[in-house]
């Protein structure tokens, strides 16, 4: 009896799951559908509370709990007025994320309609300015949710657009082999192109632990040598945990063409990290992992060469443009630069977010990458470099620091994991932190003394 009861119990969680998936696909249809008017403060608490509502901007979501109570205070025959809609919305108002509206709508949209405090408002709009006052005594709690949701549309609207992807049986990928691979089933279209999520078993550099290999690929055939692309991409790993934020990853400006069909990071993460139930990303009752690309298509261009593209000295230059979000991210979010050709290497930048093991201040990591596929274990470069974050202030020196380093196939990324902390780095006094601009500028001058091996994969 009791097995019948246990095997009933996980039929009818699976059929839960499957509505609410059903209701998140299809969810501007329902916001717009009677039935959605007659479902209770609970029902529309669990579906105002999903990560993967498909819907295009968070305004929709708010337009629709104002029908919804609205409907209420028409039942109760009750004024739909401020007090009364609030009243009606009850817990459901604090499931609405209002930081992931634009400042100019939300003061349109939503302060005019008196629905929120002054608290809860001058709230948003202090983390809105200042992300990185969140949290701080003293100042205005923000009391809703920020973490972007999923929207995934077949075809993206202009040159942007999400791509998904839930791997199912996590588990079960995470014990195969190294170049076991999931892809996303759908491709995703954006500015013509059609693109897809691919997910690997790679191994760390060391050949110690299982990563996880997360790649942006460009599904175009390659039989066609001439098509490029220039795209910039958010990697997420969605967080499945209350408050809780997503693992973030980016890289600005790749190119993508025949030969070079996927970008992304061979390590972006360990699966015994993932797979932490402390850190949220990792769901054992439904065993599965979410992740999702927020894609950027720019115009297209090649890859960016210093002057001589064989020349054994260079420089790469990056901005990290709104940095204050940048700052606020996990430890090992990522940032990345183009590609710069120096003595016929593929060189970027890479900065990641860092924490020192004796306390909780974020830090900057700051890495030149060589970003060659040689493959042969003979091969090497050696290298002068000199890592600068830029002084924004005129008769200010650039905060740097020197390295000869070698580059070898199990060592391609190198640098310092505790650059700089972003309190000195954001210190207006210093003057590497532009305030007006919210970014900041990095450079590495590279000299390439010699190689040895084969050059090429």
């Amino acid at each position: 009896m009791l097995i019948k009861v246990y095997e009933y119990e996980l039929k009818f969680k699976d059929f839960v799951c499957q509505c609410l998936r059903y209701i998140c696909q299809n969810a501007c249809q329902l916001f717009g559908s009677e039935e959605f008017l007659q479902i209770d403060q609970n029902v529309l608490c669990e579906i105002l509370d999903r990560d993967q509502l498909f819907i295009s901007e968070e305004l929709e979501i708010w337009k629709a709990a104002l029908r919804w109570a609205d409907e209420k205070c028409r039942e109760n025959v009750i004024e739909c007025s401020a007090e009364n809609r609030r009243s009606a919305l009850g817990r459901a108002l604090f499931k609405i994320r209002f930081p992931l509206i634009v400042l100019e709508t939300f003061g349109k949209e939503i302060v005019s309609s008196d629905i929120l405090t002054m608290e809860e408002v001058l709230g948003i709009y202090q983390f809105q300015c200042h992300p990185n006052f969140h949290g701080v005594p003293g100042q205005y709690p923000l009391k809703f949710p920020y973490k972007a949701r999923i929207c995934d549309w077949n075809i993206a609207k202009g040159n942007r657009g999400t791509i998904t992807i839930e791997i199912e049986k996590f588990s079960e990928f995470a014990r195969e082999e190294v170049g076991s691979s999931r892809k996303s089933d759908v491709e995703v279209h954006i500015k013509g192109m059609p693109w897809k999520i691919l997910a690997e078993i790679e191994k760390e550099n060391d050949g110690t632990e299982k990563c996880l290999g997360f790649y942006l690929w460009c599904t175009a055939p390659r039989e066609d040598e001439n098509w490029n692309c220039k795209c910039s991409a958010t990697l997420r790993i969605v967080s499945q945990k209350s408050g809780a934020e997503d693992l973030i990853g980016k890289f600005n400006g790749d190119v993508f063409n025949s030969k070079n069909t996927a970008w992304g990071f061979a390590n972006f993460i360990t699966f015994k990290q993932l797979m932490d139930s402390s850190r949220g990303f990792y769901e054992e009752e439904e065993g599965k992992v979410i992740l999702a690309i927020d894609v950027f298509v720019e115009e297209q261009k090649m890859d960016k060469f210093d002057s001589d593209p064989n020349k054994s000295n260079g420089k790469i230059v990056m901005e990290i443009a709104k940095f204050l979000e940048f700052t606020r991210e996990n430890f090992e979010s990522c940032r990345r630069s183009e590609t710069i050709q120096i003595k016929g290497l593929p060189w970027k930048i890479m900065t990641d977010i860092k924490m020192k093991k004796e306390g909780t201040e974020k830090w900057l990591g700051f890495y030149l990458k060589c970003a060659t596929t040689v493959k042969d274990d003979n091969w090497s470069c050696n290298c002068s470099v000199n890592f600068r974050i830029v002084s924004q202030k005129k008769d200010t020196e650039d905060f740097s620091k020197e390295f000869e380093g070698c580059f070898k196939p199990s060592s391609h990324l190198l640098g310092f994991e505790n650059f700089i902390s972003f309190a000195e780095l954001m210190d207006p006094i210093k003057g590497f932190y532009d305030q007006n601009g919210d970014k900041v500028t990095l450079a590495i001058d590279v000299i390439v003394k010699e190689t040895e091996g084969t050059e090429t994969s």
